[in-house]
């Protein structure tokens, strides 16, 4: 079993009709309902089992994965007040695809996104009027977040 695509031109294909898609439900986030349940035969669809080995077929999972853009959270429309979280946004879906594509981290090395993150934290820093060396960290959202100032807070209380 392969992971690579055994057709790239189809993969690009799909992948663009994808794009376009997230892009058109973007697109139009400030129209009809903020959140849509999900329906039962689509719950009932994602507890299917194992596809077959050889996996589905290009056009079949760029189906399936449409299928889902509906029944998100509903942070993308405009009269979304259901608690303090991000918002999708055409801004920030362009920069997730190019990280998945990259598969980078920044635990060490040498390579771009150590100098991505590094530019962000400084773009933070002077917006909220820190000192220039303040440090910093990106992580994957408020869950680890609070987690690792816990730890901070635990580890070196401030000195104020």
């Amino acid at each position: 079993m392969a992971l690579d695509p055994s057709n790239w031109p189809a993969l690009r294909a799909n992948a663009h009709a994808l794009l376009d898609a997230s892009l058109d439900k973007l697109e139009a986030a400030s129209e009809g309902r903020v959140w849509t349940p999900v329906p039962d035969a689509l719950k009932e669809e994602l507890r299917s089992p194992l596809p077959p080995e050889h996996g589905l077929a290009h056009d079949e999972l760029r189906e399936k994965l449409q299928a889902l853009l509906p029944y998100g959270v509903g942070n993308t429309h405009p009269r979304f007040f259901g608690w303090v979280h991000g918002s999708g946004s055409p801004g920030g879906m362009l920069p997730e695809l190019v990280g998945a594509a990259m598969n980078s981290n920044c635990g060490g090395r040498d390579h771009v996104a150590i100098y991505v993150e590094r530019q962000v934290v400084m773009w933070c820093k002077a917006m909220m009027g820190f000192p220039a060396d303040a440090g910093g960290l990106l992580v994957t959202g408020t869950s680890m977040a609070t987690i690792l100032a816990l730890k901070a807070g635990r580890d070196g209380p401030p000195g104020f």
